[in-house]
């Protein structure tokens, strides 16, 4: 099962793909990666290792995130670029095991003798190697029925800064389609309003979003208000989405 087309990531896609929970989920992570970055023209170096570390996570899930158990929701693996000041393209592997906090390399270091378990390890080098970026966070998937809680471990790879961008978007056009992906997440507090050239999301409680004619921004309880260019609108749904999780956490 997919949402959307990975033909679409130039213009603002952000496709997402069912990720096989066995030992297929790691050869379908890499061809996803080969797909994302030959339709951005990416060069090879940079899709191969991409390919290695999304394979890695996509191993993760199905030997250490699953657990045996039959998951509340069930993998997926989502795609979409950042064209602002940080261009790169963003790719998540989502599951519904439950949040065990950051990720650390010192605990998670294995064994020297140990044959496995270094998978985050990999992950690490090879974003570093790229002047890439990599972590966890809380999230909600895409796919299925309804909206599942759940993290998402990313990676981001830098675009070569001679990569055109797509034309810009109109900010109404822009808001439309945020509120689109944050209703799909089944954020159903929410309402939104236009009107003096600016658009207004409140998503719930404390958390809001405005989108004007070149620039959006959103407040979030305990971490401001945070200002991004139009260009970043998935990255602004995705970081809503993760603040409203952390809200609704337990505490500890």
């Amino acid at each position: 099962m997919a949402d959307g087309d990975v033909k679409d990531l130039y213009d603002g896609g952000f496709p997402a793909w069912a990720l096989p929970p066995d030992e297929t989920g790691a050869g379908f992570a890499r061809s996803v990666v080969k797909a994302v970055f030959g339709t951005l023209g990416l060069p090879a170096e940079l899709t191969y290792d991409t390919a290695v570390a999304l394979s890695e996570l996509a191993t993760n899930v199905h030997r250490h995130a699953l657990g045996g158990t039959a998951p509340a929701g069930l993998p997926e693996l989502w795609a979409y670029v950042r064209w602002g000041k940080r261009r790169e393209v963003v790719l998540k592997v989502y599951d519904s095991a439950p949040w065990r906090g950051t990720i650390s390399p010192g605990p998670l270091r294995p064994h020297p003798a140990s044959e496995g378990g270094r998978g985050f390890e990999v992950v690490a080098a090879l974003t570093a190697e790229h002047g890439g970026r990599w972590g966890i966070h809380r999230t909600r998937s895409r796919l299925g029925a309804r909206p599942v809680p759940g993290k998402a471990v990313f990676v981001a790879m830098p675009i070569p800064a001679d990569t055109p961008p797509p034309a810009p978007k109109p900010d109404r056009l822009v808001a439309e389609e945020m509120y689109a992906l944050l209703a799909a997440r089944g954020l159903g507090r929410m309402h939104g309003s236009y009107g003096y050239g600016m658009a207004v999301i409140c998503v719930r409680a404390g958390v809001h979003i405005w989108i004007r004619e070149d620039s959006l921004s959103y407040c979030a309880p305990g971490h401001g208000t945070a200002r991004h260019p139009l260009s970043d609108a998935i990255e602004v749904v995705e970081q809503v989405v993760q603040r409203c999780e952390d809200l609704d956490a337990p505490p500890g």
